[in-house]
């Protein structure tokens, strides 16, 4: 039997030129006394510095967590640090100011705020489609942040309904731009594999980002009056910018970003597509993507818990303002986002480790049933030792979500190239359910009284606990099966390179 004619690994420039070296013939190999040996499969080389595959980055003792920190995870989550009260605007001061300082009653409070979501809910889907297609994640990111620069230069200098309503809107569609942005970038720098860690670290980070700025806002709003806490949200955007020019755009999978698996299997057919071509195809991809009943049911359950959750701290802060007049209300507040946050970064750093060993459906159970005790607490609570306590129990819910909310979209999305978009829907639904909070909320509180309405609340969140135990399936079993496996072709796709700005 003659042996197999295999072709050696030909030389650097060898291969430069597409040739291999001959293969000796039986004759010589017998006289020169060689074996024949399996030659290992050369690596493909790609153009340009790409980030090495997904299942690369997730191999322990392969050089992972060299990777990880080269790959700009330090300022990703400086910069989630100092994103993370600029994200919101003023949060939950933003009530305590218009009470206090501007003099209106719950119901408008609540109006204005509801502007704020209704711009988050127009944006989320095109802006989830939007990071799906741009290269350029860190110029979107600097958008975001200097709207809501703008934002809080007009707010403090002429709060009218219409000023304050305008800049809400702003305040709303650039907080639709960091989550999916985050999740992206943080996607496309370590791969699915790793998305669990990292984005439990981005939470935390958050987490502690949010403690530091209540501290600090609350420090400024004590000493020298509330309107000079934008000025220190201006600070801290000005801050995020610079962070944000400390990310290597180079060291960002462009498909992996996008929810590709890495090795240019994501469909393709909109890579040379235009943002008109891509803004036309979002009908259809929203469709397709609620068609997937765990989508559809995750959604849902998107709306009812934050239904159930948005509106909560802006009824405390107000009933503290009511009870304790604004600089004690300063205090408590600072008080209680402290407090609360320090839950969160504990919680969202166990979420990311947990998810991947008890599953997603456990800890969104233990979210729910945590959101819906928190309302019923806060209805019998009124002094602000007890509101502060019950309060930190938002940071278990929020700390779920946050993290296995993100999980979840990337196992129901793998390799369809639909990640931002799924995002961008998941978000749709988050400010859909806030909302409806504040809008309901506030009607309620200004009408029937504090306690009904947060009874109403945990009423919702104990409706969202029912379906989600009975009608959403675990999604951990999307995330086993290899990454070479062949995805489903979708809208969204393209070829593994990094992102330019």
């Amino acid at each position: 039997m003659s042996a197999k004619r295999v072709a050696f690994p030909a030389t650097q420039a060898d291969r430069s030129r597409g040739a291999c070296m001959p293969v000796p013939s039986n004759h010589e190999r017998s006289k020169r006394k060689e074996f024949t040996v399996t030659a290992p499969p050369q690596p493909k080389r790609n153009s340009g510095a790409q980030p090495p595959p997904d299942d690369a980055r997730a191999q322990p003792g392969t050089g992972a967590d060299q990777y990880a920190a080269k790959a700009g995870i330090v300022p990703l989550r400086a910069l989630n640090f100092t994103l993370a009260d600029v994200q919101n605007g003023m949060g939950p001061y933003m009530a305590l100011f218009l009470q206090s300082a501007v003099h209106w009653n719950p119901a408008r409070i609540g109006i204005a705020l509801a502007i704020g979501n209704i711009a988050q809910v127009l944006t989320q889907t095109p802006v989830g489609a939007l990071v799906d297609y741009l290269r350029a994640k860190r110029a979107l990111l600097a958008v975001g942040i200097v709207m809501i620069g703008l934002a809080c230069t007009a707010i403090p200098l002429h709060p009218t309904f219409l000023v304050v309503g305008v800049s809400q809107a702003l305040i709303g569609a650039a907080g639709a731009i960091f989550p999916p942005t985050l999740a992206a970038i943080a996607l496309g720098m370590v791969g699915r594999k790793r998305l669990d860690g990292v984005l439990g670290g981005n939470q935390a980070w958050n987490a502690a980002g949010n403690v530091a700025a209540a501290l600090v806002l609350g420090t400024v709003g004590v000493l020298v009056g509330l309107h000079w806490m934008f000025a220190t949200i201006i600070v801290l955007a000005a801050a995020s910018l610079l962070i944000l020019t400390r990310i290597n755009p180079d060291e960002i999978d462009y498909e992996m970003a996008r929810g590709g698996d890495g090795r240019g299997n994501c469909a393709r057919a909109d890579v040379d597509m235009g943002p008109v071509q891509v803004f036309k195809g979002l009908l259809p991809v929203f469709r397709d993507l609620i068609r997937q009943r765990a989508v559809a049911i995750f959604l849902t359950c998107s709306v009812i818990f934050h239904f159930a959750n948005a509106a909560m701290v802006p009824l405390v802060t107000e009933m503290l303002a009511r009870d304790q007049g604004t600089r004690k209300a300063i205090m408590y507040t600072s008080g209680y986002m402290v407090a609360s946050q320090a839950v969160f970064v504990v919680v969202a750093a166990l979420a990311g480790k947990l998810a991947d060993k008890v599953g997603r459906k456990p800890l969104f159970l233990f979210a729910f049933a945590a959101l819906c005790l928190r309302g019923v607490l806060y209805s019998v609570c009124k002094t602000p030792a007890a509101l502060i306590a019950v309060q930190c129990m938002d940071g278990l819910g929020a700390g779920v979500f946050g993290v296995v909310g993100t999980l979840t979209i990337a196992d129901l999305t793998k390799g369809t190239g639909r990640f931002n978009a799924a995002q961008g829907a998941v978000a749709a639904a988050v400010g859909i359910g806030a909302l409806l909070s504040n809008s309901v909320a506030g009607f309620l509180a200004h009408h029937v009284g504090q306690a009904p309405t947060f009874l109403t609340l945990a009423a919702i969140a104990a409706a969202g606990f029912l379906l989600f135990a009975f009608k959403m399936p675990e999604t951990l079993r999307h995330h086993s099966p290899p990454d070479d496996a062949t995805p489903a072709h979708g809208k969204y796709g393209g070829s593994p390179q990094s992102e330019t700005s």
